[in-house]
């Protein structure tokens, strides 16, 4: 995950075709595929463009770093505070935690995606962290 992240770092900190800047702070996207038994299959990391920069992103300077547009979606989430990206149990837990609201409020969400999201400012850590699941008719 380091790795990604440098690249993700490297793309918002003057790694793109204009040298710019595009954020001192980072939203990272983190989206997890699962199979029919729930077990993750793959994943995606990716960072927010703040909406200056969105309507004509910079082009990454590093190859492995790519740009894509993804379409809105209804998101549901489950905030906390803190860094425990590398305890998958605890962020179980929170997701476990956002299934039973949802359920209790009697709302389906699609099964076979789990995101988190972190702000992470370059020095610090991820200072806030979120599970989120989005809404069933996702697909």
């Amino acid at each position: 995950k380091q790795w990604y992240q440098r690249r993700v770092r490297g793309y918002i900190n003057k790694g793109n075709n204009r040298g710019a800047r595009i954020a001192k702070s980072a939203y990272v996207i983190t989206r997890w595929f699962l199979n029919d038994e729930f077990q993750v299959e793959s994943g995606q990391m990716a960072l927010y463009i703040p909406s200056a920069f969105q309507a004509k992103p910079p082009s990454p300077a590093d190859d492995k770093v790519t740009v894509e547009a993804w379409g809105d979606a209804v998101l549901y989430n489950r905030a906390f505070g803190g860094d425990i990206t590398n305890n998958p149990e605890a962020i179980d837990k929170h997701f476990n935690h956002l299934w039973k609201a949802l359920e209790k409020e009697n709302i389906a969400s699609y099964p076979k995606m789990k995101i988190t999201f972190e702000y992470m400012k370059p020095g610090c850590g991820s200072q806030r962290t979120e599970v989120m699941l989005t809404a069933d008719s996702f697909k």
